[in-house]
């Protein structure tokens, strides 16, 4: 699956597992990463691919454009389809 910008992914690996994040950006094998909290839309998290789980889930444009808006988009998201944490090792 492609991830385009908007785009709804889930971590899987890493100190952030099972947190939600939207796609800012993608160059290559890596992405660009925000959340509106942990991580700012001015300051993105690089991840690689294969370390998130991709969502169907779509955000418009206008919702990436400040950190409050991706916050309360996430939340929603979240509210609607809870994250289940896994163990780790």
């Amino acid at each position: 699956m492609d991830l385009v910008r908007g785009q709804l992914v889930r971590s899987r690996a890493g100190r952030d597992t099972a947190r939600t994040f939207a796609v800012l950006a993608v160059e290559g094998q890596m992405l660009f990463l925000a959340d509106g909290s942990l991580r700012r839309v001015n300051s993105p998290k690089r991840k690689k691919r294969k370390h998130v789980a991709p969502i169907a889930t779509v955000l418009p444009g206008e919702t990436l454009a400040d950190d409050a808006r991706l916050r309360r988009a996430i939340a929603a998201f979240d509210e609607a389809s809870p994250p289940t944490p896994t163990r780790r090792k």
